[in-house]
């Protein structure tokens, strides 16, 4: 490892599991001063403890506790440098079929807490002239998907908050991009595609590079993004083997 985040401060949000344990990890392995969340508290102390670092247990889609997480790592660390938002659900079902309960819940797992950590960890970086904000989107939020409509348009919405935030807060030196890493080899993917019709071959066949993505690809996208690497980009939206179009159903 070279590094890379050496002397930085990084939230990371569902870090417990897949995604977020690998982003985690690698951050981790570049020399970052990790604070990090999981609604999933059992979870979140097995990765606190494997890795020497800390953070707490809660809802992100709550306001109240993610002002208390950031507020956490700022009155621990100093200051805040990365945060990478992580959080995100799907309730899977057709427009027409979706309850008010299945729209809300996913609007507010998936976008409204983007916002809530977004918001709460600007002022920091407004003060320090300086941040990286990462967001996971999905291929699903570039061009609809078929029965995930609700959790589409809530990553739909990451991909326009992080080029709003990009647009607002650039002159204060902070950067804001979202990624798109398509399905991902991950324990609840694996067992949602094992229960459809032909599993995975069947699935990532419609795929741009016929696989499944997986977790460390991820994080090393997320980790060009949130370093200095990637200094003068902002404002994109990282699109990584998501559905191919000529495969898209009708």
């Amino acid at each position: 490892m070279t590094g890379r985040l050496e002397g930085k401060v990084a939230l990371v949000s569902a870090a417990a599991r897949g995604i977020g344990a690998a982003v985690a990890r690698r951050f981790a392995a570049e020399g970052a001063t990790l604070w990090v969340n999981d609604i999933d508290a059992d979870a979140l102390r097995a990765l606190t403890d494997e890795l020497g670092i800390a953070g707490a247990a809660g809802d992100m889609s709550q306001s109240a506790f993610v002002d208390e997480w950031v507020a956490g790592a700022v009155e621990t660390h100093g200051r805040v440098d990365v945060l990478y938002n992580n959080a995100g659900v799907s309730r899977p079902g057709l427009i027409g079929e979706l309850s008010d309960d299945d729209w809300r819940f996913q609007q507010r797992v998936t976008l409204d807490s983007v916002f809530f950590a977004t918001r709460a960890v600007l002022p920091h970086m407004v003060r320090q002239r300086g941040g990286s904000i990462v967001s996971m989107s999905s291929g699903a939020g570039i061009g609809g998907q078929y029965g995930l409509g609700g959790y589409a348009a809530a990553k739909a919405g990451v991909i326009n908050l992080m080029e709003t935030v990009a647009t607002e807060y650039g002159p204060y030196g902070i950067r804001a991009n979202a990624v798109t890493p398509g399905p991902t080899e991950t324990a609840p993917l694996l067992a949602h595609l094992e229960g459809q019709p032909g599993g995975v071959d069947a699935h990532v066949a419609g795929l741009d590079l016929r696989r499944l993505s997986q977790p460390d690809e991820v994080a090393r996208t997320v980790l060009w993004l949130a370093s200095d690497e990637s200094s003068n980009v902002t404002g994109i939206c990282v699109r990584s083997n998501i559905r191919a179009a000529s495969t898209r159903p009708d």
